[in-house]
């Protein structure tokens, strides 16, 4: 069974709140910042940012172009529903504004789960990016390196256009410690596909597992092509939890 969030977790619960510059100030003013769960009101404006502010972004989605072909769309659509559903995703928001400043799609991964989405994946597009961050995984097996049977994992981090440059990305990233410590997990772990998300993750203090340059995919597999994408490496990254 997929791992559920425990029932003694509030629900919505915020996560992390910090200080960082307005983009409606000129003066560049600082503002306070919350990182909270996302609650179901607000799941359509998670997809619209998401869409139009991750898929021709992200290296891996904007090279399959993803957003731009229908079926591969649909099923991005599908299985960013059912990570909703899970009730794990965290969004940001500047105090004062309803406006969604960046979120990120976490999940709990379990050893024992045998439960895979990806068997609903059918165009090469998504096939792909399924193909390279499952053999990321697959080849460090976090569970044995870590000594865990469960962790905390993404799949996307997204920070509105009008947002970027101000560190928001680093700070959603801080929200990972208090909500493993809440869950009771060791372990955050997750597949960095561009240098706008390693250098943050760095900064909180993840180690890179396992660093992949694109242009070695096709020593793995010779369909896991990826010439002319938008990044220089693929890079597994984990953060344990004291």
């Amino acid at each position: 069974m997929p791992w559920e969030r425990p029932a003694n977790v509030p629900f919505p619960n915020v996560w992390w709140t910090f200080e960082a510059p307005d983009p409606d100030r000129e003066d560049g003013a600082l503002v306070t910042y919350r990182v909270e769960d996302l609650t179901e009101d607000r799941f359509d404006d998670a997809i619209k940012l998401y869409t139009e502010h991750f898929l021709d972004d992200e290296p891996l989605c904007s090279y399959g172009r993803v957003r731009h072909i229908p079926a591969s769309y649909e099923e991005m659509l599908a299985f960013w529903h059912y990570l909703l559903s899970e009730k794990f995703t965290i969004v940001c928001y500047k105090e004062g504004s309803k406006e969604m400043v960046g979120a990120n799609l976490l999940s709990v991964k379990m050893a024992s789960d045998k439960h895979d989405v990806t068997d609903l994946i059918k165009t090469e597009s998504m096939q792909k990016l399924v193909a390279v961050n499952e053999y990321m995984t697959d080849t460090v097996n976090l569970f044995e390196r870590y000594g865990v049977d469960k962790y905390l994992t993404a799949y996307g981090l997204s920070v509105n256009s009008r947002y970027r440059g101000r560190g928001i990305a680093t700070e959603i990233l801080k929200a990972r410690r208090p909500i493993c410590r809440a869950f009771g997990l060791r372990l955050t772990s997750t597949n960095f596909t561009a240098i706008g998300s390693q250098i943050p993750a760095a900064k909180v203090g993840f180690k890179t597992d396992l660093e992949m340059q694109y242009d070695e995919f096709v020593k793995v597999n010779p369909t896991y092509t990826f010439d002319g994408i938008k990044s220089k490496s693929l890079k597994l990254m984990s953060l344990p939890i004291e």
